[in-house]
């Protein structure tokens, strides 16, 4: 008996599945009843049908899928959705860095001394640094006048960013509908894009637009947006909102190219090019380069672009503020937002926003004030945001592993490389967030499962955390470490400094001998000098150490220096637990300067040892 169309199953999407029904369709018609459906010719037939029935079903789930932002998988899919809600994502930032430039006794070869005009820096000068090895070029953003005294050349505050600046022109043509100016590089930093337009021989800046609430029909304002191909291209007002171009005009763009290798942390720069002939220039760093990023992920304009339309580019939650700081600043690891009245001691009227960097643990002055000045632009009135660094509890691992090598073709140096490595790539995976938790079992099967020849292996931690002092300012401060330190009785490990141990210092009065704190076991902070490798204890209460709550406090000192060259003590101590907590407004970080990792080779299973006689095994106690 014949089969209606109208009993095939329609929603198979999988291919022999679809064949099977065409199969099943087919036998059930008169004409068809004496075929062998398996033969090579209708069998050809049936599965051409079958795989334009597959491809099709799966190109209409894709475009079905690439129609909400939630499910969208293609860049410029995702862009044009997050488009709709009114985001714009973030393109790539250029890493900069603020110096000083100051060049002396400077005279022209008649003996005159250059006026401050012949002596301008101009946007765009080429600069240097050499950073891991690597040569980078830094240019000048905005053109710089010098204070000149007698022959002395002085640049304050000289913004250098990392790329090389390019100049677009466009004319503009009213036959054109709604003309889009495409950039012709694709990594392009929109926050450093200046636009000029010149019309009847006058030329003119134009701003970006970021708040069209502001715009008038005479505002000179321009818009960007990322097309299909991942460049950057600009358009300009109607005449509504903002200024209409007229036919003929003559569009400049000049913008930075950014590097696809950002040299966040350079700190040495060099002239490349001379200014007005001289070249003997001295360049001092306040703040190091960083601040370098990649164009937004599709992961982060999904996360953002949901916020954005939620918050209405107002600042009224703490998500709000998190999504926002995001956008200001998309060099950011971690960010972290909480109340006033959350904080400890509690402020009202504020809300705390703590943010790292990436490459690096602190925001710069500079970053600080530019993220708070934009945050400031959209808050409520009666809430002032306050940007904080982040608290860094850094963990230090020393891990001895052992191995069979008669299992692999790795030397022990090639084990131990692949060991640092598996815990580098969990302190990515795990600690990258604040409020994140280390957990020491889950770095053990890390280490185990990093290569079939591991064992066992037996890894230990301390924790350190810095505390930045004021020179010779007398003052009391806590470190808070926020986990149960070890202390397994009274008076532990106290002629040997108990479980606590500092960097040096020097203290006012006395800047010949170098000083650290260390405990008695007993809740006590000792301060001491290093005699011939002898400890000297010049203050046996210089402070308390509460082992419950892993906080140390420090009685008023005034410290002139200090052996660390950011002017920090760093504490390094002992925890009661391998797991470790981060608190609100903290990082639990490996410091993955400081990995040590030590492989031994497994007698027993390499034969050398039989029912474990002349076994060495590690202990799980010793650091």
């Amino acid at each position: 008996m014949a089969v209606n169309s109208s009993n095939i199953n329609a929603t198979d999407l999988d291919f022999d599945a679809i064949a099977d029904n065409i199969k099943t369709y087919l036998k059930g018609q008169d004409k068809f009843k004496d075929y062998d459906f398996e033969g090579s010719t209708m069998s050809v037939l049936i599965d051409t049908l079958a795989y334009a029935t597959h491809i099709s079903g799966v190109n209409t789930n894709i475009a079905a899928s690439e129609l909400f932002l939630d499910s969208a998988q293609i860049r410029k899919n995702v862009v044009s959705r997050a488009k709709d809600l009114g985001f714009v994502p973030a393109t790539e930032q250029a890493s900069s860095s603020l110096v000083n430039i100051e060049f002396k006794n400077i005279l022209n070869p008649d003996g005159t001394t250059p006026t401050t005009t012949e002596m301008i820096i101009n946007r765009g000068h080429r600069f240097n640094t050499v950073f891991d090895g690597v040569t980078y070029e830094y240019v000048v953003e905005k053109s710089v006048t010098p204070t000149e005294s007698a022959g002395d050349f002085l640049y304050s505050d000289v913004n250098l960013v990392q790329g090389t600046y390019v100049t677009d022109s466009y004319v503009f043509d009213t036959q054109v509908k709604n003309p889009k100016f495409v950039l012709s590089n694709e990594r392009v930093d929109r926050a450093r894009i200046n636009v000029s337009v010149t019309s009847n021989g006058i030329t003119e800046t134009y701003k970006l637009s970021t708040d069209v609430s502001s715009i008038l029909a005479t505002s000179k304002v321009y818009y960007t947006q990322e097309n299909e191909e991942g460049f950057l291209e600009l358009y300009f007002g109607d005449g509504v909102l903002g200024k209409g171009l007229k036919d003929g005009d003559v569009i400049d763009v000049t913008y930075i190219v950014v590097d696809e290798n950002h040299a966040d942390g350079a700190k040495i720069f060099s002239l490349v090019e001379n200014v007005n002939g001289f070249s003997s220039a001295t360049i001092t760093t306040q703040s190091i380069s960083s601040g370098g990023a990649e164009k937004e992920s599709i992961e982060s304009i999904k996360f953002k672009a949901t916020k954005f339309y939620t918050s209405q580019n107002r600042l009224v939650t703490l998500n709000d503020y998190k999504a926002k700081v995001k956008e200001y600043y998309p060099n950011a690891d971690a960010v972290a937002v909480w109340g006033g009245e959350d904080n400890n001691p509690p402020e009202y009227g504020k809300v705390f926003v703590s943010l790292k960097p990436q490459n690096s643990d602190y925001l710069s002055d500079t970053e600080k004030a530019d993220v708070q000045r934009k945050l400031n632009e959209l808050n409520m009135i009666t809430v002032r945001p306050v940007i904080v660094d982040p608290t860094l509890v850094k963990i230090i691992i020393s891990t001895v592993f052992k191995y069979n090598d008669g299992e692999t073709t790795l030397s022990k140096g090639e084990l131990e490389a692949v060991v640092r490595n598996a815990i580098i790539k969990f302190d990515d995976d795990n600690l990258s967030n604040f409020d994140a938790i280390f957990r020491h079992s889950n770095l053990v099967k890390a280490i185990d499962e990093s290569e079939d020849s591991i064992l066992s292996n037996t890894t230990n931690i301390r924790l350190a955390r810095k505390h930045t002092i004021k020179p010779n300012f007398k003052e009391g401060f806590k470190v808070n470490f926020g986990n149960a330190l070890y202390n397994p009785h009274s008076g532990h490990n106290a002629d040997s400094g108990g479980i606590t141990t500092s960097t040096g210092f020097y203290v006012e009065g006395n800047t010949t001998d170098i000083q650290f704190f260390d405990d008695d076991g007993k809740g006590n902070i000792r301060r001491y000098t290093l005699v011939s490798g002898v400890r000297s204890v010049i203050d046996l209460e210089a402070g308390t150490i509460d082992y419950a709550s892993g906080e140390i406090s420090i009685d008023a000192i005034s410290i002139a220096s200090t052996v660390n060259s950011d002017t920090s003590i760093e504490f390094t101590l002992i925890p009661a637990g391998n797991d470790v907590v981060a608190l609100r407004g903290s990082l639990v970080d490996i410091d993955v300067s400081r990995i040590s990792v030590t492989g031994e080779v497994d007698t027993i299973s390499s034969g050398e040892s039989s029912a474990g006689v002349g076994y060495t095994s590690t202990s799980s106690t010793s650091y």
